[in-house]
């Protein structure tokens, strides 16, 4: 277990909700030294809490759908859980997978761009369907990503919304899309070693990203965190809705960006509504949440919870 103290804990919330400030922007909010900020961020990424830094990018605005699968396997020990991992990382549409313990043993989020992309998804199903007893398919409607903050005090995170259906496809040059995908690469890139590998001047390069940022293909910029080496347990609420006002759901989203832990929220057709992930110190603060949900938000029927093993 790793512990944060005070001054790591304000930087990492500040780099959730835009992990390409520099050290010197991030020291005049938190009134540390810029070099101070550096060897935290330095130190952060040694011990494995900060992964990577990620581009979030909202997929609607290039072209892509996102279907989330849900598995009831068959049986479920390591030697199943290697195999079907290994199948997993041959298919490129899978962009996110979860072992877990409840009514499903694995979720699964595809990605689909084209014809070709189906083709692929529907391959790989096929191939761990030896172990699969039953499968449930969705289609996202919204999707957000929410930033986490580790202050102890009431903070309103930010959404970084990755996928929205209202959305159309933006049409993208190929040096823009060329730029995102070395942001994608590394969200802290800076605009200097972006101009060399495209050839561009810096002037350029700056102002293609505020362009990606403005037609909202690019929704932000978050850290990617490794909260096993802080102790959280990932946990995953699926809730099913009766009727509802659009002020009762926007609530309810205010709701989830306000409350510690909530991480993602999708919105969605299927056997269920909404998917929320949640990181948790203890699955009893998981059920403590669950309760409170069912209390404040009486349009919701069922919630159906699960303990997540192994992710992506």
């Amino acid at each position: 277990m790793r512990t944060l103290n005070q001054s790591e804990r304000k930087v990492l919330t500040l780099l959730e909700e835009n992990c390409r400030l520099s050290a010197n922007q991030i020291a005049k909010k938190t009134r540390l030294s810029a070099e101070g900020v550096l060897k935290i961020i330095k130190r952060l990424e040694e011990a494995k809490v900060i992964t990577r830094f990620n581009t979030k990018i909202n997929y609607s605005r290039v072209g892509y759908k996102i279907y989330p699968v849900h598995i009831k396997l068959l049986r479920l020990n390591s030697k199943i859980m290697n195999e079907i991992k290994e199948v997993i990382s041959n298919h490129k549409t899978c962009a996110w997978y979860t072992f877990c313990e409840g009514e499903y043993d694995l979720l699964l989020s595809f990605k689909i761009l084209s014809e070709k992309d189906k083709i692929d998804m529907n391959k790989l199903l096929l191939e761990i369907s030896d172990n699969i007893l039953e499968k449930e398919i969705s289609i996202v409607l919204h999707a957000f990503e929410i930033s986490k903050s580790f202050l102890n005090q009431t903070h309103t995170n930010k959404l970084f919304p990755i996928f929205n259906h209202d959305l159309e496809k933006a049409e993208l040059s190929d040096d823009e899309m060329k730029i995102l995908n070395i942001l994608k690469s590394n969200s802290r890139e800076n605009i200097l070693n972006i101009s060399k590998k495209m050839n561009l001047s810096a002037r350029v390069v700056s102002s293609k990203i505020k362009k990606l940022e403005k037609l909202k293909v690019i929704s932000g910029f978050k850290t990617k965190i490794n909260t096993a080496t802080l102790s959280f347990q990932p946990c995953i609420a699926l809730i099913s809705l009766g009727k509802y006002h659009d002020q009762e759901l926007r609530k309810f989203m205010t709701y989830c960006q306000q409350k510690r832990g909530i991480n993602y929220l999708v919105r969605q057709i299927g056997k269920y509504d909404i998917e929320l992930t949640i990181d948790v110190y203890n699955v009893n603060d998981f059920y403590k949440l669950m309760d409170d949900i069912r209390e404040q938000f009486s349009f919701i029927k069922k919630i159906t919870t699960l303990i997540s093993k192994e992710s992506s």
